[in-house]
């Protein structure tokens, strides 16, 4: 590899730890700011000892900074992270595309087989809050999936060949979504720290902004609205909404009510009171009441019966399959995980699932 290339890592893997140059020379303790500025910047190729001290420090393994690139990511719109810092915001890129280039890598050691195609971006054309709605009925239409719950929806969305990755960077993280620049390979990344509910919508959210083509004069806060939108539709359709509520106006609706349809459906109170009040199934006054009567008991920031995350699965199934078959070393594969070889130990893997 490229000295340049090398430098280029060492700027990645500093970045996607969330660390300045500060606190990587801090780390070292060997070291200035200013060196490592030079090696991240090209004026200065690190030596083999500095670079497994660079590899301790940044918490990857040496091999990191040799690794092949294999995609380049398209630049991510951060319109709905404007609270996250600007190295939170370049943190969680560096994540997505560290994972996405590692998935590729992956899928490379297999036959085309194993890639599922994935749907294309903007292959629904939507000009307004209602048609939103549609896309999301055209979608469940085309993958076949009926009008029923989504049982898993994490499961679902990499059958269809979109990769997902867990993070945890910060409070103010729901979730994005990042394509490879030719727009055949899409991610999106999800906070683990939220309740199963919350990422979900997150997740069906980011399918939107995928899947949708909006208008470019379209004001981007109704953007936001038409992804909600979106996202409440394809979670929870409208004929299951007037199957569990009815097909009528009502001025009250139950928080019990709330929580069986939560449950049964996968999404948030908070959610089901807006498709209620987007259908004319729960009249002004109505929904002033559930939400005030939400915000008193603290509903609005952490719901009852908060349910399970969803766990993606596809990208270490394939890691021990290629493992097992032989395509892979167990040092590889440690690396396609990010974890100490040792937790691949055959004693260990049932705690590995959890991780």
């Amino acid at each position: 590899m490229e000295k340049s290339k090398i430098n280029e890592r060492i700027r990645r893997a500093r970045v996607s730890r969330g660390l300045s140059l500060d606190d990587v020379a801090q780390k070292m303790g060997d070291i200035t700011k200013q060196a490592l500025s030079k090696f991240e910047s090209g004026k200065m190729a690190p030596n083999s000892a500095r670079i497994l001290k660079l590899a301790r420090a940044l918490e990857v393994k040496p091999e990191y900074f040799f690794r092949k690139e294999t995609v380049s990511l398209a630049p991510l719109e951060f319109r709905k992270l404007a609270k996250m810092p600007l190295y939170r915001q370049a943190q969680v890129s560096e994540l997505m595309h560290d994972h996405l280039e590692r998935y590729l890598s992956l899928e490379m050691c297999f036959d085309e087989s194993v890639r599922a195609a994935v749907l294309p971006p903007r292959s629904l054309k939507v000009s307004s809050v209602e048609e939103a709605e549609e896309a999301a009925n055209t979608l469940r239409a085309r993958w076949a999936i009926g009008g029923d719950a989504i049982a898993n929806l994490t499961d679902l969305l990499e059958f269809h060949g979109i990769k997902i990755i867990l993070l945890s960077v910060s409070e103010d993280f729901d979730g994005a979504c990042a394509a490879s620049h030719d727009e055949t390979n899409v991610l999106i990344s999800l906070n683990k720290d939220r309740p199963g509910e919350r990422m979900r919508f997150t997740a069906a959210h980011e399918l939107g902004h995928w899947v949708m083509e909006l208008p470019e004069s379209m004001d981007d806060k109704i953007k936001e609205i038409c992804c909600h939108r979106f996202a409440g539709a394809f979670l929870f359709p409208a004929a299951q909404v007037k199957v569990e509520f009815g097909g009528h106006t009502r001025s009250r609706v139950h928080p019990q009510e709330l929580l069986n349809a939560k449950e049964l459906y996968g999404i948030s109170m908070q959610a089901i009171v807006r498709r209620l009040k987007d259908l004319g199934l729960l009249s002004p006054a109505g929904y002033q009441a559930i939400t005030i009567t939400m915000s008193g008991n603290g509903w609005r920031r952490m719901e009852p019966g908060a349910l399970p995350s969803e766990r993606p699965r596809r990208f270490e199934s394939l890691v021990f399959r290629a493992l097992a078959e032989g395509m892979i070393t167990v040092s590889r594969a440690a690396e396609f995980l990010q974890i100490p070889i040792s937790q691949l130990d055959a004693g260990v893997c049932g705690a590995l699932v959890h991780e």
